[in-house]
């Protein structure tokens, strides 16, 4: 397995694991390849990319960026693996490994947002370490016609 950091070259593989992961249910998104694409070649421009390989294929990334007001913070924007690949301790390994990166650079914070009713997300993070922050809490007003 290698992990390292995305080049543009990487930008259709990635486009197509985050197609085909969050299409399947929960998430259940319906975009099409060429918005996949875009969205992250979009994200790639402000975000740092990283991609797990296996026999020479990506199955996976991690998508994550510095709080531009906080300069000990790092937000962790996305990470999909391949379906098959789940349960393997490959998601642990890279974070283990965007930490050990981003705490040389001195980060000393690393957050994210876990959706509470879909996928097994929530309990992943929880696994390998990270709590619910108390300090915040999203809202949504929903507007009817």
């Amino acid at each position: 397995m290698i992990i390292r950091k995305a080049k543009p070259s990487d930008l259709k593989q990635i486009a197509e694991i985050f197609w085909i992961e969050s299409s399947k249910p929960p998430y259940n998104k319906k975009r099409t390849h060429e918005k996949a694409l875009n969205r992250i070649k979009e994200d790639f421009r402000s975000n740092d990319l990283y991609i797990v390989i296996i026999n020479n294929s990506i199955i996976g990334f991690v998508m994550v960026q510095r709080d531009s007001g906080i300069k000990n913070q790092l937000w962790i924007n996305e990470i999909w693996i391949l379906k098959e690949y789940q349960g393997q301790g490959i998601g642990k390994k890279l974070m283990e490994e965007i930490e050990n990166i981003y705490k040389k650079k001195g980060i000393k914070i690393f957050e994210l947002v876990a959706h509470t009713g879909k996928g097994g997300a929530l309990n992943f993070y929880k696994k390998i370490g990270y709590a619910i922050d108390d300090s915040m809490v999203f809202m949504k007003k929903t507007i009817t016609n």
